[in-house]
């Protein structure tokens, strides 16, 4: 009985650790690439108003 929820218990940690180190991993490999998808974004929008703007007018 009690091996039994001891090796839940442990089957969990290990578990919730393996998830933690593969979010980890993501944001490790991730974060660089914030900047450049804001810049991608912001220059988008920029280009998207700009060509929108005077083909309304």
């Amino acid at each position: 009985m009690f091996s039994k929820l001891l090796t839940g218990v442990f089957g969990a940690l290990l578990l919730v650790l393996l998830v933690a180190g593969v979010a980890r991993a993501a944001y490790e490999l991730l974060a660089p690439l914030v900047p450049i998808l804001i810049t991608l974004v912001a220059l988008g929008a920029v280009y998207w108003f700009i060509f929108r703007g005077i083909r309304r007018r």
